[in-house]
Parts: C-alpha cells; structure tokens; sequence
C-alpha cells in the first residue's frame, strides 16, 4: 500500500465530511492502494457517527478507532501504529487536500526514486476565502531535490515546514514504538517534536512547489493559546540539542538562536489572547521567559540574526531583554483595545 492517511477527530461534525470527501475523490487513482485511518479521541458531538457511517460506505478504505481523549499528539501516533501504507500522510479533521494532492504526491514518489520526506505548500482558508500560505520556500521550480541542511537550516529559521501536514514521510522514518506520553496534554511544539524525529532518520527529501493541502484557520484542536506556550516549545528546544549530532552544522548555535527568539516572539504577542486572572499571572509568564537559560544566550545573538525575526518580535525581544515586562503587557493590552 502507498499512503496511509491519518486523520485525529475531535469534534469537528461541522468539517468532517468536508475533509473526507477531498480525499476519497482522489484514491481511486493511486493503483498502489490507500487507507484512510479515522481515529475519534472521544469527541462528544457527532464526528464519531459521521467516522462509523462513512466506514460502512467504504470498508475496504477506511478504518475507525474510538478512544477516549489523548490529545492530538498521542491520537496521531495511534494513527501510525496502525498504519500499514509506505508513507504516511497527516490531515486535520477540519482540514482538507487538494483534488490533485495524491497524485501529484504520487508522481514525486517515482520522478524523486523514494524520497524519504515530500514537502510541499499549503493554502490557509478563512471566511470562506482560500490563499497560498507560503511558496518558493526551497525554489522556484515546480518541485525539486532538496539536501537536508537546507531542510534543517529552514526548520530553525522560519515556521513554514514545522506542520507534519505540510509532508508525507515513509512510514520507515518513524519510530512507532517511541513513547510520547510523557508528552501528553500537550498543546504546542507537537509537529515540531515529530519532525525532528523524521529528519533524524530521513536521508533524502524533495519539495513540491504548489499547495496540496487547504489549512482550515481559527479551527480545530490547536486552536487556544496556552499559557505553558514557552514551556511547551522548550521541550522541542531540548530535542534539538538531544540530536545534537544531527544539527552538525557551521553556525548552528546562531540558526538555534532565531529558534529560540521566534519561539519566545510568539510567546510574548500571543500572551495578550490569554485571559488572565490578572496582571500579575501575565508578567511572571514572561519574566519566565526571560530568565530562560536558552532566551539568555540567543538574545546576545539578536543583532546579528535580526533578519530572521519579525519586526515587532524584535522590540518586544530587547524590552523583555532590559526587563521592561509591565511596559510590555501596557502595550499588549492596548493593542487588544484597539483589535
């Protein structure tokens, strides 16, 4: 079998169907054989009727699993123990893929001879209007072989191919027996810890220059921020350095340095969305931030990799720096004022 289509459902009766009739379409199209594999993390509306009357349809292309609540971290890697296809492809329940994605996923397969991981763009869709999220991350030509440096280097700089659905990878490149449920609960970093585990294994990659997955905005199970949002990105920053053979590479303490003052941006501009029992809850999460070992060291680093970051990440960054947190929430707060 070829692809393995892992699918966590929460929840989401309202896109549900809309999800799955974007891949069913396609798989009759792929001679080498599809599953896809719905795994119902005890949703409490009508997904889970929706995932078993869709089985009956089509039994011999889809599976259901119900089990109670695990999150979508664990719920995915139920998924990939189940999965028998070569690669393994990730869609968000309230997501969906392109009309073409399978076949031109297909077609890479054979013109890249197996590459281990397929990247690819992907369109954001939002009140009903659909627009490329990103494009030309790794060239201007319509697809091509990519070296794994370029992949690591973008993976440090930038948040264009931290989601395992912006990818397919070969079943091979992951460890199904690994334990994440110490994992559990959480709600950040999630992508990025299984992609670090892809590109250990991984060897040779390609890109596809088009989007072949719509990413459904301001829905599903990752949607609210969560005040442990540093804490959890941080687990991904001590993955990093656990693999540190692989990031092998000139300048890496500098890449792992934007890493770190992206996280710790976002961190800072997504606190206002939080709704904090009061102030003081708000700048003891960014003080936390401050007197972070890793935040420390990047930021003696931030005049030479400014280039990288965005420009309100940056004055925020030098204000937590010099320990201007009230200030800083001062301004949060005015800027949810004024939306």
């Amino acid at each position: 079998m070829l692809f393995s289509i892992i699918i966590p459902v929460f929840n989401v009766e309202k896109y549900l169907e809309e999800c799955l009739l974007s891949i069913i379409g396609q798989t009759d199209e792929i001679s080498e054989g599809c599953e896809i594999i719905l795994i119902n993390d005890g949703s409490t509306d009508d997904s889970a009727k929706i995932c078993d009357e869709y089985e009956r349809k089509y039994p011999e292309l889809i599976k259901v699993f119900h089990r109670s609540n695990h999150g979508l971290l664990l719920t995915r890697r139920f998924g990939y123990q189940h999965a028998v296809g070569r690669y393994i492809i990730n869609c968000d329940s309230d997501d969906s893929l392109e009309p073409i994605a399978l076949e031109v996923l297909k077609d890479a397969i054979v013109e890249y001879n197996n590459p281990d991981v397929i990247i690819f763009n992907h369109n954001t869709y939002k009140n009903g209007v659909k627009e490329i999220a990103y494009n030309n991350i790794f060239t201007e030509s319509v697809s091509a072989q990519i070296d794994k440096l370029d992949v690591l280097k973008e993976f440090l700089t930038g948040n264009r191919i931290n989601s395992v659905c912006g990818a397919i990878c070969k079943k091979d490149c992951i460890d199904i027996n690994r334990d994440y449920n110490k994992y559990k609960g959480l709600n950040n970093g999630e992508d990025s810890l299984q992609k670090i585990e892809q590109f250990k294994s991984a060897n040779t990659f390609a890109y596809i220059n088009k989007p072949l997955y719509n990413y459904r905005a301001g829905s599903g199970m990752t949607t609210k921020f969560d005040r442990n949002y540093f804490k959890s990105f941080r687990i991904v920053l001590d993955e990093i350095q656990k693999e540190r053979e692989m990031w092998d590479f000139p300048d890496v303490d500098r890449y792992f340095s934007i890493k770190v003052l992206s996280i710790a941006g976002r961190a800072i501009t997504q606190s206002r969305y939080n709704c904090w029992e009061n102030k003081s809850e708000q700048i003891r999460y960014l003080h936390d931030i401050r007197n972070d070992d890793y935040f420390k060291k990047a930021v003696l680093q931030l005049a030479t990799i400014r280039k990288y970051l965005q420009k309100d990440h940056i004055l925020l960054i030098k204000m937590l720096d010099k320990g201007l947190i009230r200030l800083i929430v001062l301004m949060l707060d005015i800027k949810n004022k004024i939306g």
